[in-house]
């Protein structure tokens, strides 16, 4: 992050986990030993917890608190590897765009082909991403992280399959979150943007690289699926797609990329057709 372009013109938050495991509280020491030296930036506030509060609980708290003093918040886990130009596309984005158009902003993309003819360097999807992404306080504000219209999203098949534009794994995730399967900020966030249907942004080159996917990781195993090669080009001249203009041929093709395989989605049928039972179970 020190290599941005807007680095030192730029505030850092840093929030540090203290371990799960007491074997696991040297290396964590060693982590906050680098992160005390950590220079380049206009501001630095460090925030080092003495409990172990998990990535998604985290991550909420840390841009709740952000987004009390700010209108817009640039997030990063410690993960990835940026462009030198990551901040710059961030920002302009975030500049050119409206909580009221879009719901948040991706600095990274996947690997999927963007048509020759397409003019734009964005493109929107139904679907936010946690890997170097942005939003404003408005949005933010707008997510129920309980997900209290859960029972009467769940049972209607037409709204999981609208939910499901951005990738056939999102309503299986969502159900996984209220089961608590799963700790996942993300996907009640996405669920919060299906809800007040707004896309979210995403460049046509990444500007992020998550090196988590090398199997080292908590909550990846290791892929290559997600492999992106970072964009070093200059983004002064960048041309941002219009809020309201989705290209059907990315979409269909960034679907597909998040889309699981037959057996797993046969999986998640039989998944989905008990719960529906259960939720108008419980309803009668």
């Amino acid at each position: 992050m020190q290599n941005n372009k807007l680095a030192n013109q730029s505030r850092l938050f840093i929030y540090s986990d203290q371990a799960q495991y007491d074997q696991d509280v040297v290396e964590v020491n060693k982590v906050r030993a680098y992160l005390n030296q950590i220079s380049g930036f206009k501001k630095i506030t460090k925030v080092f917890h003495d409990e172990n509060k998990g990535l998604a609980a985290s991550i909420m708290d840390g841009v709740s608190d952000v987004l009390k003093e700010y209108e817009s918040v640039i997030v990063l886990e410690d993960d990835l590897e940026t462009s030198p130009y990551f901040l710059t596309f961030m920002n302009k984005a975030l500049d050119n765009y409206s909580h009221e158009e879009v719901w948040s902003v991706a600095g990274y993309t996947p690997k999927i082909s963007i048509p020759k003819d397409y003019c734009y360097d964005t493109y929107l999807a139904h679907r936010n991403c946690s890997w170097g992404w942005a939003t404003w306080k408005q949005n933010w504000e707008k997510t129920d992280w309980e997900v209290n219209d859960f029972d009467d999203f769940f049972v209607d098949k037409n709204k999981r399959s609208d939910f499901e534009r951005g990738g056939n794994d999102l309503s299986i995730m969502l159900l996984k979150q209220q089961k608590k399967i799963i700790h996942s900020w993300s996907i009640r966030f996405n669920y919060a943007a299906f809800n007040n249907n707004l896309p979210s942004v995403y460049p046509t080159q990444s500007y992020v690289k998550n090196m988590g996917v090398d199997g080292s990781g908590t909550h990846m195993k290791k892929s290559g699926k997600y492999d992106s090669e970072l964009n070093f080009s200059d983004n002064s001249n960048m041309l941002f797609a219009p809020s309201n203009i989705i290209d059907s041929r990315i979409s269909v093709r960034f679907k597909k990329f998040y889309n699981t395989s037959l057996y797993r989605k046969a999986i998640n049928w039989y998944y989905s057709r008990r719960e529906v039972r259960s939720i108008k179970t419980k309803c009668r």
